[in-house]
């Protein structure tokens, strides 16, 4: 038996939010997070600011959404890697993000303001450091069983540096222009040590 799909109410609802979230995505990604609003995301809409209030209170946790989104973008991240390996497959999503530079830029200036507990991005930061490093640290240990890798370091503790690698490099690259994909392939070998 399967579930049926949602009616009535929640199902607008959630239709609604899912209309939100990809205009504000495109609204932030193009003009940034301080140069977007929810007033501009309602008119985009055709809605009233009070309809995007009630789905989202405050610009922040509209940003959260989005950010969240972003983030499930790469949930088949370990399948991938243990296809292509690790280093190819963080290589490819710094590559993507390329592109997409105003939502990188605000995903930096929201991850350095949720560090504050009492931001309103503050679990999302927490949960998506919970669920990226363990991923990140079995794709390590998967290419270093399959001989992929060399590194006998502490799998959790490269995933971490690893994470910490790229968000310093991407500020690099936000301020200036600093090669994004050369700098973390210099860094995947440092810290890695692909097999030859």
């Amino acid at each position: 038996m399967t579930d049926a799909p949602a009616r009535g109410p929640y199902a607008k609802s959630a239709a609604r939010r899912s209309e939100i979230i990809a205009t504000a995505t495109a609204v932030f990604g193009t003009h940034g997070y301080r140069g977007g609003s929810l007033r501009q995301i309602a008119k985009q809409l055709d809605l009233g600011l009070t309809t995007v209030m009630h789905h989202f209170p405050t610009k922040v946790s509209l940003l959260a959404a989005v950010l969240s989104q972003e983030d499930a973008a790469d949930t088949d991240f370990l399948e991938r890697s243990a296809r292509d390996g690790f280093i190819p497959t963080v290589l490819a999503i710094v590559e993507r993000n390329i592109a997409r530079r105003e939502l990188v830029r605000m995903f930096t200036v929201v991850q350095a303001e949720a560090t504050h507990a009492d931001h309103e991005a503050h679990e999302w930061l927490r949960q998506r450091y919970a669920s990226v490093i363990p991923d990140y640290r079995d794709a390590i240990e998967h290419d270093r069983a399959a001989g992929r890798l060399t590194t006998t370091e502490d799998a959790t503790m490269l995933a971490d540096l690893v994470i910490g690698t790229w968000e310093g490099i991407q500020v690099r690259w936000l301020a200036d222009g600093t090669d994004p994909v050369a700098a973390m392939r210099v860094a995947l070998d440092a810290l890695l040590r692909p097999k030859v």
